[in-house]
């Protein structure tokens, strides 16, 4: 399998342009690096905005917890390992866990556990239709064996078949099957987000990001940068988790999902790409949607799926 293949290419030259000129003192760093900065994070105000509650909706499911490795794991009896045919007990024993912070919420199981022959949660894809999922472009998981742990903590195996890019680092691939419903697939951040969260460097607002240990952690964001989703380990959402809940990405953390929790649903927003961002799949909906047409043609998978964006129209619309 190929793990963590490094990619500083233009994309990560344009990322640290835009974070020299509109986020002062920051800079967006590949994966493989483990620096990150902080600007100053000033609190928002009005209580019945999505920020706000994307805030205090996590710190409220976190409420009389540490913030320690075992509230953030979201699996028991699944361990880290280099996957082969002796040891896959490792990955396939694996259980949501009933005591960690997340327990419960929906769209866990959209993101693959592991694979047949991967080193733990490295890479991991994430599905956006029955038969579709998004990944970072630069761990091309192609012909790989994926194991989806459903609701019922019931193992599902499925073969990636290729890799179609997008832009940005965001490729679309299909299965080689349709997954059932007891795994689901997560719901995207729609184009028209701007008009209730902020996209300015002054309200990083609460986000969740999962790592290759399978911990599922706090991942204070920004939309301020065009194209991308920015976000700093050193931050903390105003009314959100502490800082004690962030985790920086490392290597081999790329292409695992970053979203928002909104009620009880996970919305995916990006992956990450690199230390401090990933690409905005909201920017991206329709090309990504002209890439899983083609490819549910090219696969006659029977349904011409499609993104599914969450709306956002029931919360009011906010001022920048």
């Amino acid at each position: 399998m190929h793990r963590f293949v490094p990619f500083i290419k233009r994309l990560g030259c344009r990322l640290l342009l835009l974070a020299a000129l509109l986020w002062p003192g920051t800079q967006l760093q590949p994966a493989d690096a483990q620096t990150s900065a902080s600007p100053d994070a000033p609190r928002f105000t009005h209580t019945d905005i999505l920020a706000w509650h994307l805030s205090t909706n996590a710190a409220g499911r976190a409420r009389g917890l540490a913030g320690n490795w075992q509230d953030k794991l979201a699996l028991s009896g699944w361990q880290y390992a280099d996957y082969n045919a002796t040891n896959l007990a490792l990955l396939t024993n694996a259980t949501w866990s009933t005591k960690f912070w997340l327990a419960g919420v929906r769209g866990l199981s959209a993101t693959c556990i592991g694979f047949s022959n991967g080193l733990g949660g490295q890479g991991l894809v994430t599905m956006v239709s029955p038969r579709h999922y998004l990944f970072a472009t630069h761990m091309h998981p192609e012909g790989y064996l994926a194991a989806f742990l459903d609701t019922n903590n019931v193992i599902h195996w499925r073969t990636t078949l290729e890799r179609v890019d997008v832009t940005n680092d965001t490729s679309v691939g299909p299965l080689n099957a349709d997954l059932p419903p007891s795994v689901g697939f997560l719901p995207v951040l729609p184009p028209d987000f701007a008009r209730y969260l902020p996209t300015n460097n002054t309200a990083p607002v609460q986000g969740i990001g999962v790592n290759q240990d399978w911990s599922v952690f706090s991942q204070p964001m920004t939309f301020m940068f065009p194209g991308f989703v920015a976000w700093d380990s050193r931050l903390a959402a105003p009314f959100g988790l502490g800082t004690n809940w962030n985790i920086t990405i490392r290597s081999g953390d790329s292409s695992n999902p970053d979203m928002l929790l909104i009620s009880n649903q996970l919305v995916l927003v990006t992956h990450n790409y690199g230390v401090q961002a990933g690409p905005n799949y909201a920017l991206q909906l329709n090309a990504i949607n002209r890439q899983m047409h083609y490819l549910s043609e090219k696969h006659r998978t029977g349904t011409d799926y499609q993104l599914t964006p969450f709306s956002l129209t029931s919360w009011p619309v906010v001022n920048h």
